[in-house]
């Protein structure tokens, strides 16, 4: 099977990879266990949404140059169009109006838009001042009393709800594809490398056991 000498070497890197991958098996179990403890529709906030009311469709909407995509969207019940061009995105009204969402209108999309109640607190999301749990720069956080966030987007939609248990699954998640900073890349260098210890322990564990075996 195996001479003394080539048993020593493996059991040698069954021990010391095994010492250097254990604490993140051990991390890819829990942060696992994480992930799988609530629906992901809870963890998003899903459940927490409103469905949206019909929309009549405007009357006209003047030419407009450049557009990449339009879309019909509604803002507190009234149409309006969706709009992305060049410039970026945009919301505009039935007369083709540009139209600037307040925090008034923000604090009232994310009202109409779950079935959350009670006070908030409103802030402005810009380059300068962006949120550590949403992607977007432009924008508002609402956020409620029960420590539950709704972010609107520049187009008056809410663009994501962040529950508390949100931010602890996206913790454990950047634990398990160990992208502690973005939480988004999956098949970085750090992963592969750890995985591919981690196989190596598994491989040489095999190949001892099956050693032990045979020469019983």
């Amino acid at each position: 099977m195996l001479s003394p000498r080539t048993t020593r070497t493996v059991r040698w890197l069954h021990l010391w990879t095994g010492v250097f991958v254990g604490i993140q098996i051990i991390l890819w179990v829990v942060s696992g266990l994480v992930m799988v403890a609530r629906p992901l529709d809870e963890v998003r906030g899903t459940t927490l949404r409103k469905e949206p009311a019909a929309l009549s469709i405007p009357a006209g909407l003047p030419a407009l140059q450049g557009v990449e995509k339009l879309e019909l969207g509604s803002l507190l019940g009234k149409p309006v169009w969706k709009l992305t061009d060049k410039i970026g995105k945009r919301l505009l009204d039935a007369g083709g109006q540009p139209i600037a969402i307040s925090a008034t209108q923000a604090e009232a999309i994310a009202r109409a838009g779950t079935t959350l109640e009670g006070p908030v607190t409103v802030t402005a999301i810009t380059p300068a001042n962006p949120a550590s749990d949403w992607r977007e720069t432009a924008g508002y956080r609402v956020e409620f009393a029960d420590d539950v966030r709704v972010y609107i987007n520049s187009q008056g939609e809410i663009g994501a709800v962040r529950t508390p248990w949100w931010r602890f699954y996206d913790l454990f998640w950047g634990l398990h594809i160990l992208d502690w900073q973005d939480r988004e890349n999956t098949h970085g260098p750090v992963i592969i490398i750890a995985t591919l210890m981690a196989l190596g322990v598994v491989l040489t564990g095999a190949l001892l056991t099956v050693r032990h075996f045979w020469r019983r």
